[in-house]
């Protein structure tokens, strides 16, 4: 009787299942990345403390350039020969760049990433809505649409978020830092970890 239930391909069939999930659950723990949240504040703090505070002066014309240009660039984050032309322009030699999905370490590093970003997108629209200076730093205020294949099938995905920027004296992005969710926006737009995503926030609610 005992042998028969085990062997009963019900049986077979719920234990396969156990099994599967128990091999998935381990092939995933074992991808996690190792545990650097402390190590990526500290680059950022180190960041912030090698940029100084020599921005251009609060109201100034250079201050007001300044943001003109950052702004129309992050405006134009879907255009590929607008990046190519204008990064150097943008970005310090050795600026920062902190979006939350990844950090990046001078011009030549930002522009290939954004050229990259550029060509996975279909679409891209970026609205300024507030610009606020608090010391040295100015946290722009943004709404984002945009569309690429991996993401939510083609569809448009809507985001909000904030940058921080500090400028150099010649007016020069040295620290770029976004805060936005990328877990939401990005990963969980994904077709596999957007599942796996939505499962451990149902969880959580």
């Amino acid at each position: 009787m005992i042998k028969s239930i085990l062997f009963h391909p019900s049986t077979t069939f719920v234990i396969g299942m156990f099994m599967g999930a128990a091999g998935i659950i381990g092939f995933l723990s074992s991808c996690a990345a190792p545990n650097k949240t402390a190590d990526r504040v500290a680059a950022y703090r180190d960041a912030l403390a090698r940029a100084g505070e020599v921005g251009p002066a609060a109201g100034s014309a250079a201050e007001k350039a300044a943001l003109e240009r950052f702004t129309q660039f992050l405006q134009h984050i879907g255009d590929q020969q607008y990046i190519r032309e204008n990064v150097s322009k943008t970005y310090r030699s050795d600026a920062y760049l902190d979006d939350t999905l990844t950090t990046h370490y001078g011009a030549a590093q930002i522009e290939t990433y954004f050229l990259k970003t550029a060509d996975s997108l279909t679409d891209a629209h970026v609205t300024i809505d507030d610009v606020v200076r608090s010391g040295s730093d100015h946290y722009i205020r943004w709404t984002m649409v945009m569309a690429a294949k991996p993401l939510a099938g083609g569809s448009p995905v809507h985001s909000i978020g904030i940058s921080q920027i500090r400028f150099d004296s010649e007016g020069k992005v040295a620290i770029h830092q976004d805060f936005w969710d990328s877990g939401e926006n990005f990963f969980g737009r994904l077709p596999v970890a957007g599942g796996i995503i939505n499962l451990i926030r149902k969880r959580l609610q």
